[in-house]
């Protein structure tokens, strides 16, 4: 009986383990870094497209290197704001620097019930020239030339602009669908010779967005076969070659770019928490790729082909996490309601558990039936703790007793449990979800407390329940429900009602299984 009471234990500190590290440890530290050198993920051969030694983002920002002469100014002119509008997002595009300035979500709404905006900074889609601050500022600022065409499949945006005394010729263009994608298209004849040009993105995605500290916010790289988080300090910065796709993303949406040929994408961190830069870099004046700028939603990222999927950072149990938000969704078509959803699935996980359940508890009785005879042995073999060992496996296997037998349906439940955890904290289907009465959200803190201090007496009833000899455990035991009451406070209230039903069943559970198998 000792070992499924230590091991309940464990796994008790062990879900508080987690939770914290996730919040407290795992993200990287945001104070000041003395790390002054570039990172250079992976440098490939020359003449693959590729930078061979990437400038610092600080140097460009500092630095001319002469390639225009000084002094010269961006081309003046009336500045143009041109508004798209499909069923699902708006867009606003200016002439000047030929940039989006504006995509509001029509389908997702802030805090203030506002349209969502998801372009945070000066604006998405800038020219980015390594090393060229006054050639980066004349591409940005110069008021572009503007045409509009509407086609079968969506509408194509083109920015001109022409400084013929200074050899500059640049042509943007943007094809806008709509379902969130759009195909852009960057072709520049710049003065001099340089090693790379770019476009870039940021410093955030969706500045309104709902903050996390136990969800990865961020860049990511699709390299290989898995998304890569990337994480940085100050003053640090990253280049990835060869990689799928490449994105920036908040807790719900994110805006991801996909190369349609061979590039680097060279990654720097703000000044600000939570600012990133992601800069797409090219040598030979061109640069072409699609993009998706909407919500995180799992069925329509996954429709593109292309594991835009793994935007949504499900953990290490995400083949657990994927069909649990598929069951999810399923039954929610069916109720339309996203709180008895949880209730529904969290009962159908206890269903399938309970066998498991009930072999566990006939072991656990069966260990407490050898307790007397144990300690006897213990006692009798006191000085010789090989001969206890001895004398138990014999006792265990006289009466057919597997000592962790009652510890199996524990550790079968750790990674659907920390499925659910990450499913209930990243799903965008709970987001401005309502359940009942005051609960109007399901992916926000319960605002009166109610949900988690229930969960709290759940958990302290159902360690009652489950009585320990050693004094020591018992405290620990007893001071958990204590500590996950403070600590699912600030949870979002779907997974507090999640854990809420789950000790309510566990209850009903331990009495029905005692009385039929007392």
């Amino acid at each position: 009986m000792d070992t499924e009471k230590r091991l309940l234990l464990v796994f008790a500190f062990s879900i508080l383990a987690v939770v914290l590290y996730q919040g407290f440890i795992a993200p990287p530290k945001r104070g000041k870094s003395s790390v002054q050198s570039t990172k250079v993920v992976k440098k490939l051969s020359p003449g693959k497209n590729v930078i061979q030694k990437p400038v610092k983002p600080s140097k460009a920002l500092t630095h001319e290197t002469g390639s225009l002469p000084l002094g010269v100014q961006p081309v003046k002119g009336k500045v143009r704001d041109i508004k798209l509008s499909f069923p699902s997002y708006r867009v606003v595009l200016s002439s000047e620097g030929g940039t989006i300035k504006s995509y509001l979500l029509t389908r997702y709404t802030n805090e203030k019930g506002q349209p969502m905006e998801l372009v945070g900074g000066p604006g998405y889609f800038r020219y980015y020239v390594p090393g060229e601050v006054t050639l980066t500022k004349v591409l940005n600022d110069s008021v572009y030339r503007v045409k509009v065409k509407k086609e079968d499949k969506g509408e194509r945006v083109t920015f001109l602009l022409d400084l013929a005394k200074y050899g500059i010729r640049v042509e943007k263009t943007y094809v806008f669908h709509p379902d969130y994608r759009f195909d852009v298209a960057f072709k520049a004849l710049l003065p001099g010779h340089r090693e790379v040009e770019g476009v870039l993105i940021g410093p955030k995605i969706a500045p309104k967005d709902r903050k996390s500290r136990y969800s990865f916010s961020g860049p990511l790289v699709f390299k290989g076969r898995k998304a890569i988080e990337v994480k940085l300090k100050k003053k640090e910065r990253e280049v990835y070659g060869d990689f799928l796709w490449t994105s920036l993303q908040s807790l719900y949406f994110t805006a991801t770019l996909v190369p349609k040929a061979p590039c680097q994408v060279l990654i720097w961190k703000g000044l600000t928490k939570g600012e990133y830069y992601l800069a797409l870099l090219s040598k030979k004046g061109e640069i072409s790729f699609w993009s998706f700028m909407g919500p995180k939603d799992y069925s329509l990222l996954k429709g593109y082909g292309v594991k835009l999927e793994e935007n949504i950072r499900f953990g290490i149990f995400k083949v657990i996490a994927k069909p649990a938000l598929e069951a999810l969704k399923f039954i929610n078509r069916y109720i339309h309601n996203y709180g008895w959803a949880i209730i529904i699935l969290t009962i159908l996980i206890k269903i399938v558990f309970h066998p498991l359940t009930v072999k566990g508890y006939k072991s656990m009785n069966k260990m407490q039936e050898l307790q007397p005879y144990i300690k006897q042995l213990k006692k009798t073999y006191k000085d010789d703790p090989g001969a206890v060992n001895r004398e138990m496996m014999a006792l265990y296997k006289k009466y057919k007793v597997n000592p962790m037998g009652g510890c199996l349906p524990m550790i079968l439940q750790i990674p659907v449990f920390f499925a659910l955890y990450k499913v209930l904290m990243v799903a965008i289907e709970l987001r401005h979800a309502p359940f009942i009465f005051w609960i109007t959200d399901l992916s926000a803190k319960d605002p009166y407390y109610i949900t988690p201090i229930l969960m709290g007496i759940s958990m302290l009833i159902q360690q009652k329940m489950t009585p320990v000899g050693d004094p020591t455990q018992a405290k620990l035991m007893m001071l958990m429900p204590i500590v996950f009451t403070f600590l699912f406070i600030n949870f979002p209230s779907g997974l507090v009602i999640y854990w809420l039903v789950n000790n309510v069943i566990t209850i009903f559970e331990q009495f029905l299984i005692k009385k039929v198998y007392a």
